[in-house]
């Protein structure tokens, strides 16, 4: 197969096609399902008591719109917020003295 179809044939092996035919046995217990009529049908006719029944894509939800309002509530107790950005932690120098000294190189 091309590189073009054999990610096609991939594609399609990952997905469920709609409508499929689902078999089940006298018990009422699914047995098989199958992608064409024709065949859950011969399935049928070699089983005695088999029945089957078309399965059909779900339908969407409809979709709805729910507004929800916002309630402030306070904080509880314990909770803190981050840190300020200027506030340092305990072990962090207030000024950095790594940094690489200025050289005396003329400006061209």
């Amino acid at each position: 197969m091309r590189r073009r179809h054999l990610k096609n044939h991939l594609r399609d092996l990952n997905s469920t096609k709609y409508p499929y035919y689902r078999v089940y046995n006298q018990k009422g217990e699914q047995y098989c399902d199958c992608g064409w009529e024709k065949h859950a049908q011969d399935v049928v006719l070699l089983n005695r008591g088999f029945c089957y029944k078309r399965i059909d894509a779900p339908k969407p939800i409809n979709p709805e719109t729910v507004d929800v309002g916002v309630i402030p509530v306070e904080e509880l107790t314990g909770q803190q917020g981050l840190p300020k950005a200027v506030d340092r932690l305990p072990f962090e120098p207030e000024e950095y003295d790594f940094y690489l000294p200025e050289n005396d190189l003329e400006n061209f």
